[in-house]
């Protein structure tokens, strides 16, 4: 049957193949997902802050629908320019949408002291100078970084990544000291993982996708659980 339920725009990087699908697999019935992309060639700092100039516009089209909410998924595009950066993208969304907005990076936050998190391993596709400042802006929120394990990739490369060697870096990025292990970007296939992972590591595993996911199931205020792909979303 055709769903006519809420709707939810979402603002995605161009290159970005995995966030649609991953939504469509583990979303509950219901809601409806409207992409919109803005242009991303290189998951650098430039090409981030780049992309991130497109997000006023994409948040005007997406205010066509009026959507019951919008989300940004994007987890490098939202944490690049640290706080106050995420702040006035999530405001500057909700002031054309006239709806309440989701992030990525404010997403993770939010899992992270759900769960009661104050370290966490990061595993992550990026380059070197976009994992620093992703340890930086969990670190300003009081997240210790015990590992940090990167690809050194960008671009339309993390989108290839497969399951297993996302596993294999989840494993290599944990620690003993570890509260949790962080998946990061909304173009890794790291969805498809997290659960074999957290019953291997016995620690919750998060990844972009299913923390924002779990996000916009929140702020719509929808009671489903999802089983199959980690604990937050099983709560």
């Amino acid at each position: 049957m055709r769903a006519h339920g809420r709707r939810v725009g979402l603002i995605v990087p161009s290159v970005n193949a995995v966030v649609e699908p991953d939504f469509a697999w583990a979303a509950p019935e219901g809601i409806t997902f409207h992409a919109t992309r803005i242009p991303l060639s290189a998951t650098t700092l430039e090409g981030l802050r780049l992309m991130n100039q497109g997000v006023e516009h994409a948040a005007t089209l997406l205010s066509h629908l009026s959507p019951d909410l919008i989300a940004f998924a994007c987890t490098s595009g939202s944490f690049v320019d640290g706080e106050e950066g995420l702040r006035k993208q999530v405001d500057l969304i909700a002031s054309i949408g006239n709806c309440p907005v989701v992030a990525t990076s404010r997403a993770i936050i939010d899992a992270f002291q759900h769960l009661g998190i104050r370290k966490a391993a990061l595993a992550t596709p990026y380059l070197d100078s976009v994992n620093k400042v992703e340890r930086d802006f969990f670190e300003g929120h009081g997240i210790q970084v015990t590992s940090l394990v990167g690809l050194g990739l960008s671009g339309a490369a993390i989108r290839e990544v497969p399951p297993e060697e996302i596993a294999a870096l989840a494993r290599k990025a944990d620690t003993p000291d570890s509260e949790a292990v962080f998946l990061s970007c909304t173009d890794l296939r790291a969805l498809e993982v997290v659960e074999t992972l957290e019953r291997d590591l016995g620690k919750p595993v998060l990844s972009s996708n299913q923390v924002t996911l779990w996000a916009i199931l929140r702020a719509l205020g929808e009671p489903a659980r999802r089983s199959g792909f980690g604990r937050i979303l099983a709560q």
